[in-house]
């Protein structure tokens, strides 16, 4: 195992730097003004990064060009005395468009008009919404899936001409339970992600005719499904109710606790190709009143945990980590237990 490590922390040179854990560092993004970060942070592709306060108000950290700064998002009103209070992670349509869901369960989008930031109100299909995911396929279609509180996938989409929602039920014999995870594959295919109430993955499949499918990947023998995050070229990662991370690629293997820790939830899995091998690699917080960050990697014969540690002063994460692609780098950001935002970055990253 030893010489299989070796063999990664070279191939990782060139992708990630290295896997020896003194090699990476942490550093402050601090917070917005006196408002804690809440949530996750959810990685727009040209550097932006939208979070959640502790005022339930949306905050982008965004790249000048010479410096670091934060803006306050606000949120939408439906009137003076009924506020839009935001709870959750975002997602991000690849078109630059944000989208949260409300602590009434309605759907939200951020958007640039091309002069200035403005909400979009999508509402709920008739059942309150959590959690989001988009995508824009190789079609050009902009979807945006969510769960309904009555156990269904939903789905807000365009039509070409306006927005509509679409009803994709439950998986077979259970309610939908906990986020989506969803990627476009082979053209106009969509496949979403979703945990069941019963402990199992369900994949919902859906074709260029808008033609659905459920299918029920099971669970890894003995354990239950609690969170699932899955990108096309970064394979399906699952977290069970113990704490393993787990993968589905046709059957179920399982990559243990690091250091023994049960892990709470991980970043989207991404995949870091080269000529002798390929690694699916994710980062992620364990449970614990002292939490660090772990990164797991998974390569052809073998995976390795390695300890990324955290940020000096802080002990616990309040959200997972999200992670976002610099050139050959990645950047990985958390929020943590005192409301301020931390990146990790391997060496040689500005």
């Amino acid at each position: 195992m030893t010489r299989v490590l070796a063999a990664v922390a070279l191939i990782l040179a060139v992708g990630l730097a290295t896997v020896d854990a003194q090699a990476w560092s942490w550093r402050s993004h601090g917070k917005p003004g006196t408002v804690n970060i809440k949530s996750a942070m959810a990685v727009m592709k040209d550097g932006k990064l939208f979070g959640v306060g502790g005022n339930k108000k949306l905050y982008e950290r965004v790249w000048t060009g010479s410096g670091w700064t934060w803006v306050n998002h606000g949120k939408p009103s439906s009137g003076i005395f009924n506020p839009k209070n935001f709870l959750e992670e975002p997602c991000i349509l690849r078109d630059g468009k944000v989208y949260m869901t409300t602590i009434d369960g309605d759907l939200y989008e951020r958007y640039w008009t091309g002069s200035q930031w403005s909400f979009g109100a999508h509402g709920n299909p008739g059942t309150n919404l959590e959690g989001c995911s988009a995508l824009k396929d190789t079609a050009g279609r902009a979807m945006v899936f969510t769960r309904g509180h009555d156990g269904t996938l939903r789905e807000r989409y365009w039509t070409g001409s306006s927005w509509a929602w679409r009803n994709h039920g439950k998986p077979p014999g259970t309610d939908a339970y906990g986020t989506t995870s969803s990627y476009a594959i082979y053209g106009p295919t969509t496949r979403v992600f979703v945990p069941g109430r019963n402990g199992r993955l369900f994949r919902f499949s859906l074709d260029g005719n808008y033609n659905g499918a459920w299918k029920n990947l099971g669970a890894p023998p003995g354990k239950s499904v609690r969170k699932v995050h899955a990108t096309e070229k970064g394979g399906i990662f699952a977290i069970t109710v113990d704490g393993d991370v787990c993968r589905w690629s046709g059957s179920w293997a399982c990559y243990g606790k690091p250091d023994g820790k049960a892990v709470w939830d991980c970043s989207d899995p991404f995949l870091i190709e080269n000529p002798s091998i390929n690694i699916q690699t994710l980062f992620c917080v364990h449970t614990g009143s002292y939490q660090e960050v772990y990164q797991l990697s998974v390569f052809q014969g073998g995976s390795g945990w390695v300890n990324r540690g955290k940020p000096s002063g802080t002990n616990t994460f309040v959200d997972r980590p999200t992670v976002m692609f610099s050139g050959p780098y990645s950047r990985v950001f958390v929020p943590a237990n005192n409301g301020k935002v931390y990146e990790l970055y391997p060496p040689g990253q500005p």
